[in-house]
């Protein structure tokens, strides 16, 4: 009778619940975004992993340099939360920026984009009262082991050191391919940069050589295995059953973005590294001491060195297992 009794309280105490605090918890994310097209893709993606529970999305921290127009790059992260439920999470925008400037046509460009995939929003483009540095100190001083997904130039988040997130992902750097400067960027570069790490180089090497958590550097050599295709629109086209996949779709659909996807020209480079923050495997990566060279010709480009800093790096990407995760995930299949 005893042992019975005994296994009858073993069997019950198996399926008591375990207390909240013994569960895992999805990790803690801040996105840091410069506002370009596919960092609003990229914010799409994040949002329905955050809906799902995988993620949580504490802040989106803007950077003041990038792809994004002052004041409107705040104002799409706004607009864009807000047409894709994101209620709760903090935003604030950074006014530092880097010696360089993104292409004012590309800027003018993605603006207008942005701006047509947000019609009605109540979003405006008043600076936030906390900046961006101190909203990423501040959740890194509450949790941390929260992590950084860096899709832009690196200013915010070097500014915000010496707090260091436990891991940071960052789309850029070129190390065995060459770079993407282009469109009207200043003749005296000599094109080996990735755009993201050119806008400011000084940030991006103190951000990836001084802080204190993992790096992971999703650069071109992975990234540029991931284009964005007709057949994947095609594909998306016919499945868009969310608020997120129909923002995608409209951002990459739009008559000025269409010609630069057929020329071959645009990838998914920042939803490629979100989901390696995320899901391992859709990017291999290796080993390698990288540093960021920030004066002459080459500024801004990442070299294999012996004074660089251990981090890994990405090398190949998993082209189709990632476009099927990625449309999955915006329709909340996954």
């Amino acid at each position: 009778m005893k042992r019975l009794l005994l296994s009858l309280v073993l069997a019950l105490t198996s399926l008591t619940p375990l207390p909240a605090a013994a569960q895992a918890r999805p990790p803690a994310i801040i996105f840091d975004t410069d506002m370009d097209f596919d960092d609003a893709a990229t914010l799409a993606y994040l949002s329905q992993e955050h809906r799902a529970g995988r993620i949580d999305l504490r802040a989106i921290t803007v950077t003041g340099g990038g792809a994004g127009l002052p004041g409107r790059a705040i104002r799409h992260a706004r607009c864009l939360a807000e047409r894709l439920g994101l209620r709760g999470v903090r935003i604030a925008d950074g006014s530092a920026t880097g010696p360089n400037s993104f292409p004012a046509e590309l800027r003018q460009l993605f603006d207008r984009v942005l701006t047509a995939a947000t019609p009605g929003c109540t979003g405006d483009e008043t600076p936030s009262g906390i900046r961006a540095p101190e909203l990423i100190r501040n959740v890194l001083r509450a949790d941390p082991s929260a992590q950084i997904i860096a899709t832009g130039p690196l200013t915010n988040v070097a500014a915000a050191l010496p707090y260091s997130a436990s891991r940071l992902t960052s789309m850029g750097g070129a190390v065995r391919v060459p770079g993407n400067l282009c469109c009207g960027t200043p003749p005296e570069f000599d094109g080996t940069q990735e755009f993201n790490y050119w806008l400011d180089p000084a940030s991006a090497r103190a951000a990836l050589t001084r802080s204190r958590g993992s790096v992971r550097m999703v650069s071109l050599d992975a990234a540029n295995q991931a284009p964005i295709t007709a057949a994947f629109l095609d594909r998306l086209a016919a499945d868009q059953s969310t608020a997120a996949a129909g923002t995608v779709l409209e951002i990459v659909t739009h008559p000025e973005v269409s010609p630069l996807i057929a020329a071959g020209l645009l990838y998914w480079w920042d939803p490629l590294a979100a989901m390696s923050a995320i899901h391992p495997g859709h990017v291999t990566f290796t080993s390698g001491r990288v540093d960021v060279l920030v004066t002459g010709p080459s500024a801004g480009r990442t070299i294999l060195s012996p004074s660089g800093r251990p981090l890994r790096y990405g090398t190949t990407a998993g082209t189709a297992a990632f476009e099927q995760r990625f449309l999955d995930t915006l329709n909340a299949r996954t």
